[in-house]
């Protein structure tokens, strides 16, 4: 059990931060040290995952927030 959800972190981790990885012009695909970086964000997912999660939150409520200022 305890594995299952260390891999579902895991995972959950590698799917949040593959998105940007591979859009970020300004970091070349085949430069090592960030594919080291991604999987060291990947190993220790049970802290990485929630420090995502929380910044992808508070990302959306400010974006909210200074929507319905506006209105």
């Amino acid at each position: 059990m305890a594995l299952q959800l260390y891999l579902l972190a895991s995972l959950m981790v590698f799917l949040l931060a593959i998105g940007p990885f591979l859009r970020d012009p300004s970091n070349p695909r085949y430069r090592l040290g960030s594919w080291i970086f991604l999987g060291l964000a990947v190993v220790l997912s049970p802290i990485t995952l929630p420090n995502m999660l929380k910044k992808r939150i508070s990302k959306r409520c400010s974006s909210a927030s200074v929507v319905m200022s506006k209105a």
